[in-house]
Parts: structure tokens; C-alpha cells; sequence
């Protein structure tokens, strides 16, 4: 009898572990089928049918992936010429990509979260001010946000009293005008541009240390010894390294068109290196591929009649380039065809570039065309997606 219920637990017990590796097999092989998959977010705009009218256009938040999924997030009709132009002339601004989020606004006066998985919102806060720059911190589920009076960090909280309480809270961090913020992967700093005259739009580059709870100017708004009246600084974008050890801004006078280039300051050692002679004709934003070396596009077909203001070959034809913070030095990716002007370029910790054609600038009005996605990886080219409507958004959510 007792040999029969031996027999009967091993038997059980055998059944059971075979159970448990065709689960945890299923679970892995599941989780590995997930993670192939490149998830890239973007926001296309879809053009009016009435082409005579500035406003009504349909904005679509959508998530696809490599393995031919879309799903739509979120999709909003502008209701006015104003709130239309902001949200197409002004790429990037108002509409970014977390790590599980993608917040956003529609009418420049409300965040919005919706969650990838679900597709549903989860966080909907009105402000009493216009919205300006929304920018996330990928490595966590936080924002920050920048409006016409103040600057905010959104922030999840896993703590909260019950289900009806928002798992979100936002934090008011400091009074005043900011332009592109950017929040640091270990959430110590925000690096911004800050507007202190309501006269220009001088922008300084200040860092808030939330640690210690200190703001600090990096950069002046001048220009030299030149009244502001005459000339300054504008600033178009900001990115800090992932470990905090240097903070790039695309930068330009005030002139008209702006001859953009890069600046750079190791927060270590305070020092200010301005790369003008070499990073000329940058477009922004760009990305860091390493604790020294910063990736941006440069070159610009339409601005020929700037002239030699660029060191490197071809300066009229927008490709990548990565430059080392250290020595200056510039280093070319001469793999992108020369048919393909490429922007807004993406470093995945898969070692792949990631960026769009020549038509990020169709966000134009009624002048919106399609838009594609390229990788390149391995000295390979290859065309992601190709996005009906011009892109005005958008980012590598997994690789």
C-alpha cells in the first residue's frame, strides 16, 4: 500500500514539473517573441480635406512594431488655427514617449497619459497655464513639463490610497519661462533653456539639482559682450549624458535663418566647449551614444546660400554624424544613401541609428506627405515603416 501511494506521489509530483516546464517554456519563448519585437511610437498628422482651412486637422498617436501591429493610442481634430500651428510647426514639444506612457496634450492647456498596453488613459490634469514642452525620462515613468509660467514634473507614485486616487502626481519644481527641458535617467537634474526677458527670446541654460534642491545658470544668454537688444542666444534643444556628466544644447544667435550649432558643458568640470566651426547646420534634436559622444544630423538642402559654413563633405545633404565631446572631433555615418536626407536621429541599446527621411519637414499645412522610418544597423539601411501623413512625433519605445 505504501509502495502504490510512493508510486502515486512521484507520479505527481513528475506530472507536475512537466507542467511547470511547458509553462515556464511558453512564458520564455513568449517573452522573447515580446521582446523582438521594435516598438517605435509617432504621432502623424492627416491632411485637411478642405485645404483651404489652417485648423481641423486629425492628429493619431499610434504604437507599431516590427511584426506589421498598429494600434491607435490616441486621436484628437485641432479646433483652432492657433492650437493647429503650434502642434505642426513645432515638432516634438507636445507630445513624448516613456518608458510605458506616452503623454501628450491637444488643446496646449491639458497632460494626458495613455497607457501602450491598454491603450487607455490614465491621467488627464488641466493647468491653469499654456502647455510649452513636454519631455519623459525613458528610464522611468515621469515627465517634465514645461509651460508659460512654470515647470512640473509628473511623476507615478506606487503608492496611493485607493483605486480612485491617481497613481500620478504632479509636482510644481520652480516659477518662470523654460524651453526644452530635460529630465536626467536618475532623476537628479533638469537641464533647460530659461527665458528671463519678456522683451526677447534670450534663452540661458540653467540646471535644477532636485537633490539639493538648487537651480544654477550653465550658460549666459549672451553672446559676448553684446546687449541683448543686439544679439543672443537661442536654444533648440537639450540632452543630458546617462551619467550626468555632460549636457549638450543645439544652439544660434539670433540671426535670421539661425546658423545652429552645438555647445557643450562637462558638469564635472564646468567646462564650456562651443563647437561652432564643426557643427554647423545642425538639425536637432540629437542623442547621446556614449558617456562622450553625441549624435545629431547636419547639413540642410535648403540653406545652399549659407555658403562653406560646414567642415565636413556635402553639407547640403542632411546625414548623421557623431561628434566626440573630448576632442572635437567629427565622425561622419557614410552609410546612409545619398538619396535619403536623414533627421532626428534615435540610438537604440541595440547599437542601431534610427531615423526619418527629408519629409519631417511635411508637417507643414496643408502641405503633408508621407513619412518614413528608417534603421540602420551593421552598415545596413533598412526602411521600418512607411507612415502615411507627415510625422510630427516620435521614438523608439523597445528594441
Amino acid at each position: 500500500m505504501r509502495s502504490t501511494s510512493k508510486f502515486a506521489t512521484k507520479k505527481f509530483l513528475f506530472a507536475g514539473i512537466i507542467v511547470f516546464v511547458i509553462i515556464l517554456t511558453g512564458c520564455l519563448y513568449a517573452y522573447l517573441i515580446q521582446s523582438g519585437k521594435e516598438k517605435i511610437g509617432y504621432v502623424r498628422v492627416l491632411n485637411n480635406k478642405n485645404r483651404n482651412m489652417l485648423y481641423g486637422t486629425t492628429f493619431e498617436g499610434r504604437i507599431a512594431d516590427s511584426k506589421g501591429n498598429d494600434k491607435l493610442l490616441f486621436k484628437f481634430k485641432t479646433s483652432s488655427a492657433e492650437i493647429n500651428q503650434e502642434l505642426t510647426f513645432f515638432p516634438r514639444r507636445f507630445f513624448s514617449w516613456g518608458k510605458d506612457y506616452v503623454a501628450y496634450t491637444q488643446d496646449l492647456k491639458e497632460v494626458i497619459l495613455v497607457d501602450y498596453k491598454t491603450g487607455k488613459e490614465v491621467y488627464r490634469q488641466r493647468l491653469n497655464e499654456r502647455v510649452e514642452f513636454i519631455n519623459a525620462n525613458k528610464t522611468k515613468e515621469e515627465f517634465v513639463i514645461a509651460t508659460e509660467k512654470a515647470l512640473y514634473i509628473l511623476k507615478y507614485q506606487k503608492k496611493h490610497k485607493n483605486d480612485k486616487e491617481s497613481a500620478f502626481m504632479l509636482e510644481r519644481v520652480a516659477e518662470g519661462k523654460f524651453w526644452f527641458p530635460t529630465i536626467s535617467s536618475d532623476s537628479r537634474y533638469i537641464v533647460c533653456g530659461e527665458i528671463e526677458s519678456n522683451n526677447v527670446l534670450a534663452t540661458s541654460l540653467v540646471l535644477f539639482d532636485l537633490l539639493n534642491n538648487t537651480k544654477k545658470k550653465l550658460i549666459s544668454e549672451k553672446l559676448g559682450n553684446l546687449p541683448l537688444t543686439q544679439d543672443y542666444r537661442l536654444i533648440y534643444s537639450t540632452a543630458i549624458s546617462s551619467d550626468n556628466k555632460w549636457v549638450v544644447i543645439s544652439t544660434s544667435s539670433s540671426g535670421t535663418p539661425p546658423y545652429i550649432y552645438l555647445t557643450a558643458l562637462n558638469l564635472k568640470s564646468g567646462l564650456v566647449k562651443e563647437f561652432g566651426s564643426n557643427t554647423g547646420l545642425c538639425n536637432s534634436p540629437g542623442c547621446f551614444v556614449s558617456s562622450d559622444k553625441y549624435m545629431f544630423t547636419q547639413g540642410e538642402p535648403g540653406y545652399q546660400e549659407f555658403g562653406g559654413y560646414s567642415s565636413i563633405i556635402d553639407p547640403f545633404r542632411s546625414k548623421p554624424v557623431i561628434l566626440d565631446l573630448n576632442t572635437g572631433k567629427l565622425e561622419i555615418v557614410n552609410d546612409v544613401p545619398k538619396d535619403i536626407n536623414a533627421y532626428w536621429p534615435i540610438y537604440g541599446n541595440n547599437k542601431a541609428i534610427y531615423f526619418i527621411d527629408r519629409n519631417y519637414q511635411s508637417f507643414v499645412p496643408n502641405k503633408i506627405f508621407g513619412t518614413n522610418i528608417y534603421r540602420l544597423k551593421n552598415k545596413k539601411v533598412e526602411l521600418l515603416f512607411q507612415i502615411k501623413g507627415g510625422i510630427v512625433s516620435y521614438d523608439v519605445i523597445s528594441k
